[in-house]
């Protein structure tokens, strides 16, 4: 099985996070080929998000898993007649189970174990939709934990995915035949391992957005793990003080944007607190040359209007604006 590394230097991924996707495990399912080939191409590009993906992460990609079955054009089988899909946990195991189960296996020995990893297929339904794991099959906080996850890749794609409750599964308990099971057994709420379905060609009409799909996937991803993607260089010039500006639109509902100076380089620290004090999220937290930056940021939907915290520091430089929410 041929297996693409993609990271800013895949000979030093010791301290990258890491995202693992494979695909066409099912022959005739293209479509998920498809998106998974404009993840590679965005991935591969010289984008702002490609590059602090790149940056951050290691991924890896199986483009083809069930490569014999492809050629065979079989529907849902490997040449040896068996759906590698619920294969797992038979003994022994078909050669391409095998092979991605060593592979899982190693990884989530790293360092820097796999966080998600995505099982990319296509339905004949005419909906693009994440399989979503019930609570009696995982846990409540992991049904928590899925439902941010594809509620944050649906928000970049408005329309373009079904709901988190569209395909409910794992209701009567945790079936023990997928590589997500394997993941669940082995690792619990450490990995966000999720089935992908996309449309199938064949049966319907709003079929393809491939790019508009995988972009959304990627940005939700990179939302789920913490990572900031939407941080912007407005100028390289270098200022002559730290400052963090006031953002604006304020008040805002839901997103507003935020910039701020840096005269020298360093490791920048941005967060968001509401009034009690309490920290509710992190927008940065990675080293930045100097210059001045910009990012759009959006308050999730559940929080109250209310006065937020907006926390800049870099070394021993600290400095705070008040923002308003309302909804």
């Amino acid at each position: 099985l041929w297996r693409l590394i993609i990271s800013e230097n895949p000979q030093n991924i010791l301290d990258k996070r890491t995202i693992h996707i494979h695909a066409r495990t099912h022959p005739q399912e293209t479509e998920s080929f498809w998106v998974t080939r404009e993840m590679i191409n965005i991935l591969l590009s010289d984008s702002e998000l490609a590059q602090r993906i790149r940056h951050s992460c290691v991924v890896y990609v199986i483009p083809m898993y069930n490569p014999d079955g492809v050629e065979l054009e079989t529907t849902r089988y490997n040449a040896n007649g068996v759906d590698i899909e619920s294969n797992w946990y038979t003994t022994p195991n078909e050669p391409e189970v095998a092979a991605l189960k060593a592979s899982f296996a190693q990884l989530m020995t790293a360092s820097n174990p796999i966080e998600v990893a995505l099982n990319m297929h296509s339905s004949s339904d005419c909906d693009r939709y994440f399989v979503y794991h019930h609570e009696n099959g995982t846990s409540a906080n992991y049904a928590s934990m899925e439902q941010t996850f594809i509620n944050g890749v649906s928000s970049y794609f408005p329309g373009g995915f079904a709901a988190w409750s569209y395909f409910v599964s794992w209701s009567s308990g945790t079936p023990m035949q997928y590589p997500e099971s394997w993941f669940w057994s082995n690792y619990g709420e450490s990995v966000m391992a999720l089935t992908y379905e996309d449309e199938y060609r064949f049966n319907c009409s709003s079929t393809g957005k491939y790019d508009s799909t995988a972009n959304a996937i990627l940005r939700g991803v990179m939302d789920y793990m913490g990572i900031v993607t939407n941080v912007e260089s407005i100028s390289q010039n270098v200022p002559n003080e730290f400052r963090l500006n006031q953002n604006y639109p304020n008040p805002f509902n839901p997103s507003t944007t935020i910039e701020w100076n840096l005269p020298v380089s360093g490791f920048v620290k941005l967060k968001i607190f509401n009034s009690l004090g309490e920290e509710i999220d992190t927008i940065v937290n990675e080293f930045m040359n100097a210059g001045n930056y910009s990012i759009t940021y959006k308050m999730d939907s559940y929080m109250p209007s209310g006065i937020y915290l907006c926390h800049l520091q870099v070394g021993n430089y600290n400095e705070t604006i008040k923002m308003v929410y309302l909804k």
